[in-house]
Protein backbone atom coordinates (compact mmCIF):
# COMPACT_ATOMS: atom_id res chain seq x y z
CA UNK A 1 0.00 0.00 0.00
CA UNK A 2 2.82 2.41 0.81
CA UNK A 3 4.50 1.83 -2.55
CA UNK A 4 1.31 2.68 -4.40
CA UNK A 5 0.19 5.46 -2.06
CA UNK A 6 -0.92 7.81 -4.80
CA UNK A 7 -2.67 5.00 -6.65
CA UNK A 8 -4.89 3.99 -3.72
CA UNK A 9 -8.60 3.96 -4.39
CA UNK A 10 -9.92 5.81 -1.34
CA UNK A 11 -13.36 4.23 -1.69
CA UNK A 12 -11.85 0.76 -1.44
CA UNK A 13 -9.64 1.82 1.46
CA UNK A 14 -12.59 3.33 3.35
CA UNK A 15 -14.73 0.23 2.70
CA UNK A 16 -11.94 -1.95 4.08
CA UNK A 17 -11.65 0.19 7.20
CA UNK A 18 -15.40 0.21 7.77
CA UNK A 19 -16.21 -3.42 6.97
CA UNK A 20 -13.18 -5.68 7.13
CA UNK A 21 -11.17 -4.34 10.05
CA UNK A 22 -13.98 -4.68 12.62
CA UNK A 23 -14.48 -8.32 11.58
CA UNK A 24 -10.75 -8.96 11.82
CA UNK A 25 -10.69 -7.40 15.28
CA UNK A 26 -13.53 -9.68 16.43
CA UNK A 27 -11.65 -12.72 15.17
CA UNK A 28 -8.41 -11.67 16.88
CA UNK A 29 -9.93 -10.88 20.28
CA UNK A 30 -9.97 -14.51 21.52
CA UNK A 31 -6.36 -14.96 20.47
CA UNK A 32 -5.26 -11.79 22.21
CA UNK A 33 -7.09 -12.78 25.42
CA UNK A 34 -4.99 -15.94 25.82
Amino acid sequence: MIHEYFGIDLEILWKTIQEDLPRLREQLQPLLAE
